[in-house]
């Protein structure tokens, strides 16, 4: 399965974060890519790529929690109701959803259930066994499941 720029940004904003952060990492994975181009097999490009992405994002969103904590820390906000508002559409529920996950288990939901990519490939990509895939699928399906009842978008409801 080839694998074009458009496949990979699509990968990178679906792990979550900003659209010019997503484009920073793509960018950043495709000139890795070319400038080690003569050491890494052109059949897995594609995972070489998607796990250049997938890296540089998440050092990104480490950073970006920090920094917040700090902010935070340093503010001493007032606590204010962080429950969830009933009030959004589907898509803000499930992208708010999303957010909970562990950033492992949300990349692998969007692999698998988005992008369609086997065990195999996925575990390749993130560096994980095809059953620490299978596990990490699972609990992210669980999470957000649980997370969407709460959010009044259940089986109950």
């Amino acid at each position: 399965m080839a694998c074009s720029a458009a496949d990979v940004m699509r990968f990178a904003v679906r792990c979550g974060g900003r659209r010019e952060d997503c484009e920073d990492a793509v960018q950043e994975a495709l000139a890795s890519l070319w400038s080690h181009h003569g050491s890494v097999d052109a059949a897995r490009g594609k995972s070489y790529l998607l796990s250049a992405v997938y890296r540089r994002l998440m050092s990104h969103f480490r950073h970006c929690a920090v920094v917040q904590e700090y902010a935070t820390d340093v503010m001493a906000t007032s606590s204010e109701d962080c429950r969830p508002n009933n009030s959004f559409d589907i898509r803000d529920a499930i992208e708010q959803s999303l957010r909970v996950l562990p950033e492992v288990q949300r990349a692998i939901l969007q692999l698998r259930d988005v992008e369609g990519y086997s065990y195999a490939e996925i575990g390749e990509t993130l560096g994980l066994s095809d059953k620490q895939v299978q596990v990490y699928l699972f609990r992210a399906r669980v999470t957000m499941r649980k997370q969407l009842n709460l959010l009044g978008y259940g089986k109950d409801q």
